[in-house]
């Protein structure tokens, strides 16, 4: 089966079952990206190695693109992290290159992000957070404003520098983060990295299988996973296991499941890897740098001397002081056909102001999504409200004129009370906020109607005159708070949330280590 995406508009074709090979062989794999560990590993190497003028050596052979940044405002730093799944680096002599070059498809894939992540690091707290974007995201891209998948940001882009600038122009503009430093590496790095750790241990109590990434685990308890294995396991979206009535079971979580797997394998790499360089393990060091920096690229500005720099600071780091978070989606169709994920706004507010380095509660004007409805009598009015507030950062489209009224309105569903009111502050005249239960299910939880009080949006909105509550929503039955960092899904248009944390498969039960 290949792994090419169909295209938008069509559907996925459904899986038939699989039974069980007695010894099955892994398969040639049409290998994606190297996942968000590289660059952990790669600055924590560099800090060793530069410290015997090794690091400038191997800096110089890393790849580097002009890119459109923004000036960090302090020590704290949200880097971009990419895995390209491009075929560029293929060479045909190469015994596994039909596994990347013969797939259908592969001709005319281009490039692709098979990982998405943002780690915002900060030195002196010694802390890491980590965000990672489903790659089937249905957002608007940059610049068009067209909505597609996230992942499609960067394969638009004519060459690395203008898929990167691309995905990096949606990211900012969807969910108001900021981007410092850009990192990006391809498939070729994986396999080097995790054998030049010595494999990574992983706990499997049931056995487990993808026969789209090549997986095949069938010994259960701890077992070190190589190159091969190490990338079919993290890169795994069909991932299945054996129940007790010897049955193979889906894990209906897909893309969310692996971010969940990745976050754990990636910890357990970053130890490995402190084990061998806390050391000064050169062999080790050198098979890290050796299969990542010719297969790496940075933005211009990450200099080897803030890498270097960087990692100094987390010296003796562990991979269980990284906090993992997951946007809150839930599974739609496009008009198509064509199985996507949306993001649930309300929750995911609170998730996204720990990346904006803001105090919960905040709500930034690209998190809002509202209707204009134009109540003037004057014709055009709603149109040019909604290219003012286009430019200032809302995602607003037409809701339809009605009658005449006097006063300017925000409408907006329950929960979305921090929405309306920034709409509100960002109006010269001001509004009456309107709480409307018929908004509940709507695309559009936040509507404007403009009255004939309107004169024009300000630039800055207004300070806040009360405190809007935090807003919580329902998983499983239990209240959560809207920064949970839990990865759920929502049913399309619906108030109930259902966890979904996929089988983490590779993780030790409660007293087991797994050396």
């Amino acid at each position: 089966m290949s792994d090419v995406d169909p295209p938008v508009g069509a559907s996925r074709s459904p899986r038939t079952p699989r039974s069980k090979p007695k010894h099955a062989k892994p398969v040639a794999k049409s290998r994606r990206a190297f996942q968000g560990i590289a660059i952990v590993v790669v600055i924590a190497v560099l800090a060793v190695a530069g410290a015997v003028g090794y690091g400038w050596y191997r800096y110089s052979q890393i790849g580097h693109a002009a890119l459109s940044l923004d000036s960090p405002s302090g020590s704290v730093q949200n880097i971009l992290i990419v895995g390209s799944d491009s075929r560029a680096a293929v060479d045909r002599s190469d015994p596994d290159s039909s596994a990347f070059l013969n797939a259908p498809g592969a001709d005319n894939a281009g490039q692709r992000s098979d990982t998405i992540m943002v780690a915002r690091v900060d030195p002196k707290a010694r802390t890491v957070d980590l965000l990672s974007f489903p790659r089937d995201l249905w957002i608007p891209i940059a610049p068009s404003g067209s909505a597609e998948r996230i992942n499609t940001a960067f394969a638009d882009g004519t060459d690395v520098r203008d898929g990167a600038q691309r995905l990096i122009d949606t990211i900012k503009a969807n969910f108001g983060i900021s981007i410092n430093h850009y990192v990006q590496i391809n498939f070729k790095s994986f396999k080097g990295v995790v054998e030049a750790v010595g494999g990574v241990p992983m706990y499997f109590d049931k056995a487990v299988r993808d026969t789209n990434s090549g997986l095949y685990q069938y010994d259960l308890g701890c077992v070190s996973l190589d190159g091969e294995q190490g990338l079919a396991y993290a890169r795994s979206r069909h991932l299945e296991y054996l129940n007790s009535k010897k049955q193979w079971v889906d894990d209906p979580t897909g893309d969310l499941g692996r971010i969940n797997r990745q976050t754990y394998f990636l910890r357990t790499v970053l130890d490995r890897a402190q084990q061998k360089f806390g050391s000064f393990d050169v062999k080790a060091i050198n098979g890290i740098l050796s299969s990542t920096a010719d297969n790496l690229i940075l933005d211009n500005g990450f200099s080897v001397n803030q890498l270097v720099s960087l990692a100094r600071s987390f010296k003796g780091f562990a991979g269980e002081q990284i906090q993992s978070h997951a946007l809150p989606v839930y599974p739609d169709m496009t008009s198509g056909g064509a199985s996507i994920l949306r993001l649930d706004p309300l929750v995911a507010e609170d998730i996204l102001n720990v990346f904006r380095g803001l105090p919960a509660g905040t709500v930034l004007p690209s998190s809002v999504t509202l209707g204009v409805s134009g109540a003037t009598g004057v014709s055009g009015q709603s149109t040019a409200v909604i290219s003012r507030l286009g430019s200032l950062g809302y995602h607003a489209t037409a809701a339809g004129d009605i009658a005449k009224q006097s006063r300017t309105t925000v409408r907006y569903a329950p929960g979305y009370r921090g929405q309306a009111d920034l709409v509100a502050r960002q109006l010269a005249a001001g509004a009456d906020l309107k709480e409307d239960t018929s908004l509940a299910k709507s695309r559009t939880p936040v509507i404007l109607v403009v009255g004939a009080d309107y004169t024009d949006a300000l630039d800055q909105p207004t300070a806040p005159t009360t405190t809007v509550a935090p807003t919580t929503t329902t998983i499983a039955g239990k209240p959560q708070s809207s920064s949970s960092t839990t990865s759920t899904t929502v049913p399309p248009r619906a108030g109930e949330v259902t966890e979904l944390v996929g089988v983490l498969a590779g993780k030790p039960p409660a007293g087991t280590v797994c050396n």
